[in-house]
């Protein structure tokens, strides 16, 4: 112990000398550091040109771009080596595409700065304003992406321009004016970011920006950027999402000289017309196009956009088929073939103008006609159900063409209550700017029972009914298309009855109780074997002609007019007793009334003198017409 107690003087003073170089070694070594650190956390001014010198290569080589700095050029290395340039412009040598920022960031990659070079791996523009004018076509050809679409697919060259380095580049609080043929559009307050480190590299770009009134969100990513550039299919993927549409695609897309995209598309949009008309694209779309969702295969080029298996709804009806559009000049050509197991057809026809007025009456609103002359649309719709406002359809084959301003809409054939129905109507605007209207109809074996409860809700008439209509009107308002109304329309109605009026009871008891059968032929129900009428209509009067009817115990002939403008209807019929039959008797007895007034609730009007002057009891009170009266009033008639 007092050895070793002994020998540690001694020890210590041979290593106290190693002891303060140690430390004096630390205290320089620390300073070193220190100064290091300091110099490294201070950022370092340079001059901007010395900066500008050494990016603007870089930034030529791969976009094509010169750049000027009025501002100052910082050069920091913590937390890691970046550059800072302040008031910095960009733009290509046609001008075409122009930056102005307020900043520039530009982080440097590490290995590089090491050897002695200055290598960009992104940049962050703080509120850059970008002009770009489409129409000069801002890709310069001094880019790599330029170079990449320049060369030979399969080639060396091809691989050589998709190793040519890109980066990143960030786009902080932006405003973006766009210049295009016949138009421009302002974009604000842009964020954006592009991940794109080589030519052929997968690349990415997530995008939002404030555009009437709404902000749209984007990403775009591609798989081999430089293949598509080079007109080969490569990967994409696109995503837009935005308070009027949200679309997503995945599939093949290419450039080059035949732009296209193949792949799956889904797309919603709360209003289909709302979303086209912030794009100031004017569609003629048969309805308000709400509420829809779409699925389909497109193949989509620059000039033509098809869809096959699609599956869309809009306003709360489901179809599958096809759809196509193109243009031949600057006229869109659209198709569709579509199906479906139920459709209701009112949203269609709900922007048509409405018939009647507040006073009930025909409207006298001027129509305010769209303007159908720049599209053609041939829309074809098969239907399991359809159902028109409160008429019901089956197996419906529906078209809807629009050609040259004319508009025409047919049905070619459906089954309807228990029969068959067809029609079609033509819309053309002529060169005064009114509405020209031709239509035509077939009804076969309907019911007419169940037709007149959908069409007006009036359960007073049964049968089977075949009616041909045909409809010509010129117009600016429904009251003036009804003022100008000429057609010509055929009726018979088979196995039928009619509610409300009971002609063989009054007929059989006219002798016993004349008076009473005024009150007996509004009562009970007349059974009609069959009834038929022709109706001319010439400057909206209607003339009913030929009209008869037959049915156990009666015949009854009528004739009459309908004015349409005024919404009236004055009509004269007699009945005729008959057998069971429905054949006249030679010397059966006879019923005369009248109908008029609004056809919506006509008066009901008997011969009055007649049946008085069958009743013996009341014949007295007629006024006494002396010999040869009659004669001098037909003479004065």
């Amino acid at each position: 112990m007092r050895e070793i107690e002994g020998s540690k003087p001694s020890s210590l003073g041979r290593r106290l000398p190693f002891a303060r170089l140690s430390r004096r070694w630390l205290i320089v070594m620390g300073a070193v550091v220190a100064v290091a650190l300091g110099a490294a956390l201070a950022p370092w001014t340079f001059s901007t040109s010395a900066l500008l010198e050494e990016i603007s290569g870089q930034l030529n080589s791969s976009a094509g771009l010169f750049i000027a700095a009025k501002g100052r050029s910082t050069f920091s290395v913590l937390p890691r080596p970046h550059i800072t340039i302040d008031s910095i412009a960009f733009a290509d040598p046609t001008a075409a595409l122009t930056i102005e920022a307020e900043r520039l960031h530009g982080n440097v990659l590490l290995l590089p700065l090491l050897a002695g070079r200055l290598e960009i791996a992104d940049i962050e523009l703080v509120r850059p304003a970008i002009e770009i004018d489409l129409d000069r076509k801002p890709m310069s050809a001094a880019g790599a992406a330029v170079r990449a679409a320049a060369a030979r697919p399969s080639t060396a060259a091809a691989e050589k321009a998709d190793r040519a380095r890109l980066g990143g580049v960030a786009i902080v609080s932006g405003a973006a004016h766009v210049k295009y043929a016949g138009g421009e559009e302002t974009l604000r307050d842009i964020e954006a970011s592009l991940d794109w480190r080589t030519v052929g590299s997968p690349a990415t770009l997530d995008l939002a920006f404030s555009w009437r009134g709404e902000r749209p969100r984007g990403t775009l990513w591609v798989l081999k950027p430089g293949a598509l550039l080079r007109g080969e299919q490569t990967p994409v993927a696109v995503r837009l999402d935005s308070d009027s549409l949200r679309a997503e695609a995945e599939g093949f897309g290419q450039l080059g000289a035949k732009p296209r995209y193949m792949g799956r598309l889904t797309a919603s949009s709360p209003s289909l017309r709302h979303a086209l008309a912030l794009a100031d694209v004017s569609a003629p779309l048969p309805g308000p196009f709400e509420n829809v969702q779409l699925s389909a295969k497109a193949s989509v080029g620059l000039r033509d956009f098809q869809l096959t298996d699609l599956k869309l709804s809009a306003d709360d009806n489901e179809f599958e088929g096809s759809f196509g559009l193109r243009h031949e000049g600057d006229k869109p050509i659209v198709h569709a073939t579509l199906a479906s197991n139920y459709v209701s057809l009112k949203p269609m026809v709900a922007d048509l103008p409405p018939l009647s007025g507040a006073d009930g009456q025909w409207s006298r609103d001027a129509f305010v006609l769209p303007d159908i002359q720049n599209a053609d649309v041939d829309l074809r719709l098969s239907a399991t159900r359809a159902r028109v406002l409160r008429l019901n359809l089956e197996d419906a084959a529906l078209s809807l063409l629009l050609r040259g301003g004319r508009l025409e809409l047919a049905l070619a054939e459906a089954s309807a209550y228990k029969g068959t129905v067809k029609g079609r109507a033509i819309f053309a605007a002529n060169a005064a700017g009114a509405l020209e209207f031709h239509a035509n109809a077939q009804l076969t074996g309907v019911d007419a029972g169940a037709l007149a409860w959908d069409a007006a809700a009036r359960p007073d008439l049964g049968g089977a009914l075949d009616a041909n209509f045909t409809l010509d009107a010129t117009g600016d308002s429904v009251a003036q298309l009804m003022r100008d109304l000429d057609g010509r329309a055929t009726l018979t109605l088979s196995e039928g009855e009619v509610d409300g009026i009971d002609l063989e009871r009054a007929l059989r008891r006219i002798d016993k109780r004349p008076l009473s059968s005024a009150m007996d032929i509004r009562s009970g129900h007349s059974l009609v074997d069959r009834a038929s009428a022709t109706i001319k209509i010439v400057k909206g009067t209607a003339n009913i002609e030929d009209g008869q009817a037959h049915g156990p115990g009666f015949a009854l002939a009528f004739a009459g007019q309908a004015r349409i403008p005024e919404r009236s209807l004055a009509m004269k019929a007699q009945a005729n007793e008959a057998d069971a039959a429905g054949k006249p008797r030679e010397k059966g007895v006879q019923i005369g009334f009248d109908l008029s007034g609004p056809w919506d609730d006509p008066v009901f009007a008997p011969d009055a003198a007649a049946l008085i002057k069958r009743s013996g009891a009341a014949a007295p009170l007629l006024p006494r017409v002396e010999p040869g009266a009659v004669e001098t009033l037909t003479k004065d008639r």
